[in-house]
């Protein structure tokens, strides 16, 4: 007993039975790319290379070089010139003007770093590493009134240069002294 079956329900059946295998074959290639590509990722101790210890002092000398530069700007109160040290995001939301009027109404500028300390370099990253120091600010028009401050300022290497938040440098001095 043989059923005729038409020719365009047979030719429809292989077009349909070609579209399934090329999908398994698809499927089951990209799953095995997938499987592949988790167990090397996992198995995976790659890690970027370390700066070596003169990578690491010329790191260091230019940061400290930059810092002090920065923070002389800001006890001469040349707040455009500080501008520029800031970082793509702190100038993307404020504008020069904004930044040098905010800083002008600050009460406190700094006068230097506490006696006996020096800023220290933590590194984290070619690009990106802290300066942490204890520094003295006085009050603008109060001269006498002075305090120390140990601070962590963030920077972060943009276009070949070091640079800020600007958005900390407003916001680090406050200080309320004692009555």
């Amino acid at each position: 007993m043989f059923v005729h079956i038409p020719k365009c329900v047979m030719q429809n059946k292989i077009k349909f039975t070609n579209l399934v295998l090329s999908l398994k074959s698809k499927y089951t290639t990209f799953l095995i790319l997938f499987f592949a590509l988790f167990v090397f990722s996992a198995n995976s101790n790659a890690v970027a290379r370390q700066p070596t210890s003169t990578e690491l002092e010329a790191i260091q000398k230019e940061t400290m070089a930059v810092f002090q530069h920065f923070i002389q700007l800001w006890q001469e109160e040349s707040y455009f010139e500080l501008y520029k040290y800031g970082k793509r995001q702190s100038k993307n939301q404020m504008t020069i003007e904004d930044f040098a009027t905010r800083m002008v109404e600050l009460d406190w500028v700094p006068e230097g770093f506490e006696e006996g300390e020096s800023p220290e370099i933590l590194y984290h990253y070619r690009t990106l590493l802290y300066v942490s120091a204890a520094i003295v600010f006085r009050h603008k028009s109060n001269f006498d009134l002075q305090f120390a401050k140990k601070q962590s300022f963030l920077m972060l290497k943009e276009n070949g240069k070091w640079c800020f938040d600007l958005m900390q440098m407003i916001r680090s001095p406050f200080y309320s002294p004692l009555k």
